[in-house]
């Protein structure tokens, strides 16, 4: 589970990196990034009824999505929000697959250390 301080929660805090991130993806992951002005990042996942329009189905692939990120936790540089995205042809999610591309799209938008 993500620490609260690393949780990107708030609808205005979603807005601002959707209209003013920049991209990054690679395969069936992407994510909008943009700089805060705190001393730590903040990550959120928007799964919406376009993925899937089972509740069950979208909260897996939320839990799979945070534990890929436990992976990244230290490694990660403060002052970002990062919003991952999924694309919904992206059913079958297994987590050691998330993970390696996670960190393919990190490494490309240049947000670890």
């Amino acid at each position: 589970m993500l620490p609260i301080k690393h949780r990107l929660k708030k609808q205005t805090d979603f807005s601002f990196v959707f209209s003013r991130g920049a991209y990054a993806s690679f395969e069936n992951l992407s994510i909008k990034y943009a700089k805060n002005s705190l001393d730590v990042f903040r990550i959120g996942f928007p799964v919406g009824k376009n993925y899937s329009k089972k509740a069950v189905v979208r909260n897996r692939t939320r839990r799979v999505l945070r534990a890929a990120c436990q992976e990244y936790l230290s490694q990660l540089k403060p002052g970002f929000d990062i919003i991952i995205l999924i694309k919904p042809a992206y059913q079958d999610i297994e987590l050691a697959k998330v993970i390696t591309e996670l960190k393919k799209v990190f490494l490309k938008a240049n947000l670890l250390m």
